[in-house]
């Protein structure tokens, strides 16, 4: 008996059969209900925050307000729930509309002059950004931030001069799988979103020292690595605390722009960890136990090929034993990457060896990088090291892709499973995972 599977391929529902008795987990994620009234949610948190005390009780009527929000890639909702936090300021404290500032946090995505061709950034604020003033922050100009201090772990912290200089510092953004600090959310809006590149880079450089008694990678992405257990993590919300982040609001929602899951509001790592636990329920799945093959289905978002490199590696590799094969079915009908793609994942950098990639992580000076996207490559190039990388693809450069590291490449997706049979044996426990979840352990 076969169990079938459906899947975006070239633009087309696919079938994919997998032999019944040997699927053990099926990863993918779940619908809950959206919000009907996001609105009257946040006015309600703003009178029973978490973890702190209201918001109104922060703030004096002559204090500056520095309103921090998230891409609009990232989805904070920040249109509709910035102008409930004003309103109330504005009521109930008395805050004047001079002492109203917008942050655009967009850690190292976006240069000031992208920002202001964007009509993103200003619709990220939605009504808000045609009455008060509004900052793009620019990691890459030094005038644009202030030393803050040192964390713990001896992160440098410079953070945006107007967030700074800020009496109450309010953060939206939204909760999302991160590929090293667990998810998005919490104080990560400061650290990266309004810090300097050079802080950044320091912060993403842990990625490469952090081990558990696992080893490398496998806690810090989805289900792992949301706590100061993980260095990435920690980085984060103490360079949050030294800015003085005094309240975060963060969604989860359903992409693309269909609402909101639900808000958590309050202390930046009480809200967090409260609204991670909400994520788990939508993306997350528990699985009952590691499987010898992890077949990953990319979906529609699978038409550019780098979707070989974003989440897949991370994903499969927490849900496949140590010797286990992945096999990744990404289309690539588009060629290598969309527009937006992220600059670390290019046919040279891939083609490199993750100890090659490390080098460049921490500062190789015959080939100039930045650190923050090399760690993102290193993690992509040592998960792909670490397992068996099968692709079905329709990309035909099949030389590039072997060079990348991937053992076999076909555009037959029963020729892939078939070959994982074949090594490792007809009764290979699998996985299905699809794009958008993680597995639990």
């Amino acid at each position: 008996m076969h169990e079938e599977f459906w899947t975006v391929y070239a633009g087309k529902e696919l079938p994919l059969k997998i032999p019944e008795s040997n699927v053990v987990n099926i990863v993918k994620p779940h619908e809950l209900p959206t919000l009907t009234n996001p609105e009257e949610v946040m006015r309600k948190l703003l009178e029973k925050p978490i973890g702190c005390e209201k918001l109104v009780d922060m703030v004096k009527p002559g204090d500056k307000v520095a309103l921090i929000t998230s891409e609009y890639m990232r989805m904070p909702y920040t249109w509709i729930l910035g102008p409930v936090v004003v309103d109330i300021l504005k009521r109930e404290v008395g805050v004047k509309d001079r002492n109203i500032f917008l942050v655009h946090a967009t850690g190292t995505h976006q240069t000031e002059e992208e920002q202001i061709d964007n009509p993103y950034s200003r619709k990220v604020f939605g009504p808000l950004s045609d009455r008060y003033k509004l900052v793009m922050h620019d990691c890459e100009k030094r005038e644009h931030s202030v030393f803050i201090g040192y964390t713990t772990l001896g992160t440098p912290v410079w953070v945006n001069k107007t967030v700074a200089e800020a009496d109450v510092k309010i953060g939206f953004g939204e909760l999302s799988p991160h590929h090293a600090a667990g998810h998005c959310g919490g104080g990560k809006i400061i650290l990266p979103g309004v810090c300097s590149r050079s802080t950044i880079g320091s912060m993403h450089r842990r990625v490469l020292n952090q081990k558990n008694e696992k080893g490398h990678r496998e806690w810090q992405t989805g289900a792992y690595g949301n706590d100061e257990r993980n260095e990435v993590r920690r980085d984060i919300e103490e360079a949050a605390a030294l800015a003085g982040l005094d309240f975060k609001v963060d969604t989860v929602t359903k992409r693309p722009d269909e609402g909101i899951y639900g808000i958590f509001a309050g202390d930046p790592v009480k809200e967090f960890r409260e609204g991670v636990r909400l994520c788990h329920k939508i993306q997350g799945t528990q699985i009952k136990e590691k499987t010898d093959i992890c077949i990953y289905l990319s979906g529609a978002r699978g038409n550019y090929l780098t979707s070989v490199f974003w989440y897949a590696p991370f994903f499969s590799d927490q849900v496949t034993k140590e010797d286990g094969i992945v096999i990744q079915v990404v289309s690539g009908e588009k060629g290598w990457a969309a527009p937006s793609a992220h600059q670390c994942f290019t046919p040279r950098i891939m083609a490199m060896s993750s100890e090659e990639i490390a080098r460049l992580a921490v500062g190789d000076r015959e080939i100039p990088s930045d650190a923050r996207d090399m760690s993102c490559a290193w993690q992509v190039k040592k998960a792909i090291e670490d397992k068996n990388t099968f692709l079905v693809t329709e990309y035909e450069n099949k030389q590039l892709l072997n060079d990348f590291g991937i053992k076999y490449v076909t555009n037959s997706f029963d020729q892939a499973l078939s070959k994982a049979f074949e090594e490792k044996g007809r009764d290979a426990t699998v996985t299905v995972l699809y794009q958008g979840a993680y597995g639990i352990p």
